[in-house]
């Protein structure tokens, strides 16, 4: 009996000892960037990156840097809308504006609408918003889970923080996530069994605006060495017959939308809505896009979803998600003038 209770003693332990080992490298390595203060989240150009919440990188951005930068227009929307480059839109808006990219990974209504009332409450001028919305966006209105789409805490008054880091800190745990990343951490080479934790897209990165260039890609492209076999497969053959996405402006999102033009309404904002241009050619629901152009005015929304000239070229898109800077930039120009 008394060697039992040695053994498991001895076990417990190791076992506390091992915890608190893991406890200390996750605060140590900080693999999500989501416990200390960074001046940037991402290098320019760096072979690869942890996966971060795109969400938290843009809220904790502007949270630490609002007050100095005086940032007074916004670009929303998920990871499409970062490719609607500031230096365009200020042909349209002014020089002069202080623009941030307020943009998250598969942005949903629910965390949009926090956003916009988040920047409301922080007393800030909010002269011009770009809107860049799809379908998948006014379909969200709840919050999501998981490493890459948990909502900021300070976006829900903080109601979130526990269930927020202990997300990160189950996800840091994970066996296939611990070893690879500790090893990409400490020796920044990336081993081989580690690449659907990391994103290896040459970029750079704006760490004061919060913008994300591929110019790399833009250079692959116009060398002709982009549109490889390999990389143009994905690009499936569309239906030529016209189809519409289901209704998904119901009762939540009706109050969010509401809430969203009242903001605007109150800050005398120059607001401009996109319906995003997506590969795959599905139109918005005609009743979603009247409501829009209802709520917001038909001269601020503009819907380039379906089949049309900038959905029938494969190459204006890196890959079925997302469409170019040449296209956001024909789009402003559309818009504005």
């Amino acid at each position: 009996m008394k060697r039992f209770l040695i053994k498991t003693i001895r076990f417990a332990i190791t076992g506390v000892i091992a915890f608190l080992m893991l406890i200390g490298s996750y605060f140590i390595l900080d693999p999500f960037k989501v416990i200390y203060q960074y001046d940037r989240f991402v290098e320019n150009n760096a072979k690869s990156y942890i996966v971060l919440n795109q969400d938290y990188v843009s809220t904790k951005t502007f949270e630490t840097k609002y007050k100095s930068k005086k940032y007074n227009s916004f670009i929303f929307g998920n990871s499409r809308s970062i490719f609607y480059q500031i230096s365009d839109w200020k042909l349209y808006i002014g020089q002069n504006s202080n623009c941030f990219h307020f943009d998250a990974s598969d942005e949903s209504l629910y965390a949009l609408h926090k956003k916009i009332i988040y920047i409301n409450g922080k007393k800030v001028n909010i002269d011009n918003v770009l809107l860049i919305l799809d379908n998948n966006i006014l379909n969200q209105e709840k919050p999501r889970n998981g490493p890459l789409f948990e909502i900021s805490p300070q976006l829900v008054n903080n109601d979130n923080f526990t269930s927020f880091h202990l997300t990160y800190f189950k996800a840091f745990c994970t066996p296939s996530f611990l070893f690879p990343a500790t090893y990409f951490i400490i020796t920044n080479k990336v081993p081989p069994f580690m690449k659907s934790a990391l994103d290896a897209r040459p970029r750079s990165y704006d760490p004061i605006t919060n913008e994300l260039q591929f110019d790399e890609y833009e250079r692959m492209i116009n060398e002709g060495k982009y549109y490889t076999k390999e990389r143009a497969i994905v690009f499936y053959e569309r239906d030529t017959i016209q189809e519409y996405t289901p209704p998904s402006i119901k009762s939540p999102q009706v109050l969010m939308l509401k809430d969203i033009y009242d903001i605007f309404k109150k800050n005398n904002t120059n607001y401009k809505i996109i319906i995003s241009p997506l590969y795959d050619q599905v139109k918005l629901n005609p009743n979603d896009l009247k409501f829009l152009e209802d709520l917001f005015g038909k001269k601020n929304v503009f819907d380039f979803s379906g089949i049309n000239k900038f959905t029938s070229d494969y190459k204006n898109y890196y890959e079925t998600s997302h469409y170019r800077p040449h296209v956001a930039r024909e789009l402003l120009k559309i818009v504005y003038e």
